[in-house]
């Protein structure tokens, strides 16, 4: 990365250090472009937390945001520039040919050092998340528009794993120019090039038993409850909770 990719951007994250886990930086940085909508509202959220539980969580439980690196939208404009995927991205054709050629592009050289450093010294799975511009807006939400991929990270070799890493960071820069996102966009007025992907690499909080690795909790919450009931009020929030990965409140189950 070049010096000025290195330094903290204005919102004051840190650039991204390679030890991850042994870092005391639970969120960091590669590039010096924006972090989109979703990983700003983790670094909100962070601060808040960090304010609230200073001195630590209630005894046996650790409240915070789990630990993150975020890919800024400026890697992202380099990977479109480079690779001119522009005239590919804004065509007709298929999702799943628009996807291939996001694979066959290339990253932006500066950027591999500090994704083999990561991935080098992490075996746990990780989330592939988008953080867009558009994303996480009060009256535009964008949930469920873009990709999230989950990586298991647990080959042996540090090689498959950073190819894995970096297929899923290309799966969801090629979701940004999706039919369905772009139909999306289209339908609440934005230009497909307003749009620029942030991705997020995350840890799956979790522990392993045996060979399986489960995750602890999903959830979704909301400082507004649009449909209350029973004696509760509007303003009071409501909070979707389950085990897992979450596909039970996605779906809608119980």
């Amino acid at each position: 990365m070049s010096q000025s990719a290195r330094q903290p951007g204005e919102d004051g994250i840190p650039s991204f250090d390679r030890r991850f886990f042994k870092s005391d930086q639970v969120i960091s940085r590669i590039g010096h472009g924006s972090l989109g909508g979703k990983a700003q509202g983790l670094v909100a959220a962070n601060r808040m937390l960090a304010s609230h539980f200073s001195d630590g969580g209630p005894e046996g439980i650790s409240v915070g945001v789990p630990r993150l690196v975020v890919i800024a939208t400026d890697v992202f404009d380099a990977f479109m520039e480079r690779n001119d995927l522009y005239e590919v991205a804004l065509s007709d054709l298929p999702d799943d040919r628009l996807a291939m050629a996001f694979q066959e592009a290339t990253l932006p050289t500066e950027i591999l050092g500090d994704l083999r450093g990561l991935i080098e010294g992490v075996r746990s799975p990780l989330a592939l998340r988008s953080s867009s511009l558009l994303e996480d807006a009060l009256y535009r939400p964008f949930a469920g528009v873009y990709e999230t991929k989950m990586i298991p990270n647990n080959q042996p070799g540090s090689d498959a794993r950073f190819q894995k890493l970096v297929e899923a960071i290309k799966f969801v820069y090629a979701s940004t120019f999706l039919h369905g996102a772009r139909a999306y966009r289209q339908v609440i007025g934005e230009p497909d090039r307003n749009e620029k992907m942030a991705v997020m690499i995350q840890e799956v909080v979790g522990e392993r038993h045996g060979d399986r690795f489960y995750p602890h909790l999903s959830g979704v919450c909301r400082s507004h409850n649009y449909y209350p009931s029973g004696r509760s009020r509007p303003d009071q929030g409501v909070v979707n909770l389950a085990l897992g990965l979450g596909k039970t409140i996605v779906d809608g189950g119980v």
